[in-house]
């Protein structure tokens, strides 16, 4: 069953593959996991692991690569680059986990925050969406939206994302960090059923910045 929730997982997120390439070898099915990066610094980074190299945008859903589907268990590594500054990412997965790679600036240094989620919800029917807090200075984050602005996600800690089904409408939505309006709300359009979102919550040189991304898997 387990399998199956999977495969109809990375078949549900498979919409427009990136040009980018693989950057790990897929593992058998039944031991598959996923791992993506998220660029969450102020400029474009620069994801290597051998002759394998994805470059990620510092715009919107441009941050963010698809899903790598990786062999569970194993040791994957990377360099990242924003402009001169490096950083070396190990990531070890577990069997359905998936993997969000989020990059930061800290100071003039980069580091690296893994946002990991095993997904179970998948229903042909509806949408998945999800809130990933990606901002380590937002210590509860929150997301309302649709007609009468409810309230959607709550206390969502640092590194963390959680997940919900809705019904597939045009949504609208805003995020916030302890009550505070966190970026500017954010029009999902017309979300479409059995399809997997992410609204994700990044700081950034004014305050902070939300954008959503529909996952996708390679």
């Amino acid at each position: 069953m387990k399998k199956l929730i999977l495969t109809c997982l990375a078949a549900a997120c498979s919409f427009a593959a990136h040009a980018d390439n693989p950057l790990y070898e897929t593992g058998p099915g039944q031991d598959s996991s996923f791992v993506r990066f998220l660029n969450a610094s102020g400029d474009k980074a620069t994801i290597v692991n051998g002759a394998a190299k994805v470059s990620l945008d510092a715009k919107t859903e441009g941050r963010v690569s698809r899903f790598y589907p990786v062999k569970a268990g194993d040791k994957l590594t990377a360099t990242v680059q924003v402009g001169g500054a490096k950083t070396a990412v190990e990531v070890v997965a577990k069997p359905g986990e998936f993997v969000t790679v989020a990059i930061l600036n800290k100071g003039t240094a980069l580091e690296s925050v893994q946002v990991r989620e095993t997904p179970t919800d998948f229903n042909a029917m509806r949408a998945s969406i999800s809130l990933l807090n990606a901002d380590p200075a937002c210590a509860s984050a929150g997301l309302t939206g649709g007609a009468k602005n409810a309230m959607i996600f709550e206390a969502v800690k640092p590194a963390t994302t959680t997940r919900r089904l809705v019904n597939p409408v045009s949504l609208k939505v805003q995020a916030n960090c302890g009550g505070e309006v966190a970026g500017a709300a954010v029009d999902m359009s017309q979300l479409q059923a059995g399809e997997r979102y992410s609204v994700i919550v990044i700081p950034s040189k004014k305050g902070r910045q939300t954008f959503f991304v529909r996952d996708s898997t390679s």
